[in-house]
């Protein structure tokens, strides 16, 4: 399966049918690049994924950083100056998700209903 929202439907639909066999997983987020942690390499590839954010359509950027070189607002800074959108802190159509785990850094461009919370499901179920 090469599609990450692909894989994200399957889990969702999986938890739903049989949650109690999914114990140690919090949260799915499908990541659509990996890069290398350098302000460089994340700007160009938030550029790349953001052409999925539609004219009319507002973003926010979220930052989750586990040793990081950069502050989250160097990153931000960065990040939005890149994207040529209007920004909704609220209910932004679209997330910019940048996960930094050291060296490596990754890269999603998501709605917000694409970030799925296992807890929430097995409530809802």
């Amino acid at each position: 399966m090469e599609d990450p929202k692909a894989l994200l439907s399957f889990i969702t639909d999986f938890v739903r049918s049989e949650p109690f066999r999914v114990r140690f997983i919090l949260r799915v987020i499908p990541v659509d690049k990996v890069v290398d942690t350098k302000v460089e390499e994340i700007v160009k590839a938030v550029k790349e994924l953001s052409s999925s954010i539609g004219p009319g359509e507002t973003f926010r950027i979220t930052i989750e950083a586990r040793d990081s070189p950069y502050t989250d607002k160097q990153l931000i800074d960065a990040l939005a100056d890149a994207i040529d959108r209007k920004v909704s802190l609220n209910s932004p159509d679209k997330v910019v998700l940048l996960e930094i785990f050291g060296d490596y850094s990754c890269i999603s461009v998501i709605s917000p209903h694409d970030i799925v919370s296992i807890q929430k499901l097995k409530r809802a179920t």
